[in-house]
């Protein structure tokens, strides 16, 4: 296998890696200003908290995109065909995975606080996956720290095994936060076929919000174990937080229409009991100008047994 960046090796594996990464940030990016212009439009009563964390990931994410733009015109426009230049680290290089830590602990951290509320304050649940998401932040930290004081490409070889641990701890997390949220969804269940349906396709939501990022977390993990000595694991990494901005942006935007198909679901039952699953609780949801939060998802669960059965059933489920 080619050292990194060795003088006369091509460039595919190594800075050609990392402009297929950049190219691919960038639509990423593009999409997330499309997702924050809908979210903008059609949430404004959201709570201010929530919007300030939509406005941060968003910023976090073009700041991200322009070290990598900065870095690739470093190396393949400002010192085009110098081989020593294409050995050394440039700042941007390095200062991009810090955004995508702090993108990639803002979005986790949101993810936790449902899971928080979904297991009605489950203290330990909870807590267990913010040591994960700690664990991972002081990791993306300290290899940041560490590597600005490094001169070469050859010198990361060093802290491979934190590059790593960095990687896998993103995948875990991710991972254990989607199991946790299909676990607790799947306990909430009622027995009703119309409110069993809608929270398997909760389930399936949650699962498929989170593929892509924990998919995109283990090819760059696979391909910094498997290679090394190369930059292919740029072009997933780069990507990586883009990931983590979308399916942020699509849990918020996907509300309205989530509760669009739950009052499908009521309007071709006939009577029933009201079961809500709010978007945001405790504070990170705004209300409206009559004190209903538009954002709510409200399921009507279907009977067909007694009155006092509905109200039994209705009473055993969880709000999420």
């Amino acid at each position: 296998m080619p050292a990194t960046l060795d003088y006369g090796v091509a460039l595919d594996n190594t800075m050609g890696a990392m402009f297929i990464g950049v190219l691919i940030s960038g639509v990423l990016h593009g999409i997330c200003l499309l997702q924050a212009f809908f979210y903008f439009t059609n949430y404004r009563n959201d709570h201010w908290l929530l919007k300030s964390m939509v406005g941060t990931t968003i910023l976090f994410d073009a700041i991200h995109l322009c070290f990598v733009s900065h870095s690739m015109y470093h190396y393949l426009v400002s010192n085009w065909g110098d081989e020593n230049e294409l050995k050394r680290l440039v700042w941007s290089v390095l200062m991009e995975a810090l955004l995508t830590g702090l993108n990639a602990g803002i979005v986790q951290a949101f993810y936790a606080f449902r899971v928080w509320t979904l297991s009605k304050r489950n203290w330990f649940l909870t807590i267990t996956i913010l040591v994960f998401i700690f664990a991972e932040a002081g990791c993306g930290v300290a290899w940041v720290a560490i590597s600005m004081g490094f001169e070469t490409y050859t010198d990361l070889l060093r802290i491979n095994p934190l590059t790593i641990t960095i990687n896998a701890l993103s995948t875990a997390v991710d991972v254990f936060i989607a199991v946790s949220m299909c676990w607790l969804l799947h306990g909430s269940r009622t027995g009703f076929r119309r409110s069993d349906t809608i929270i398997t396709n909760l389930m399936i939501f949650v699962v498929n919000t989170g593929m892509l990022t924990s998919l995109c977390a283990i090819a760059s993990l696979t391909s910094l174990v498997a290679s090394p000595r190369t930059l292919i694991y740029a072009t997933f990494y780069f990507c990586i937080g883009r990931f983590y901005t979308n399916s942020f942006l699509a849990t918020l935007n996907a509300r309205k229409t989530i509760s669009s198909a739950a009052n499908t679901e009521v309007s071709s039952s006939g009577g029933g009991v009201m079961m809500s699953l709010p978007g945001a609780r405790s504070g990170m949801s705004g209300t409206g100008s009559k004190g209903r939060t538009p954002q709510d998802i409200t399921i009507r669960i279907e009977t067909t047994k007694s009155a006092m059965d509905d109200r039994n059933e209705a009473r055993k489920t969880p709000l999420v």
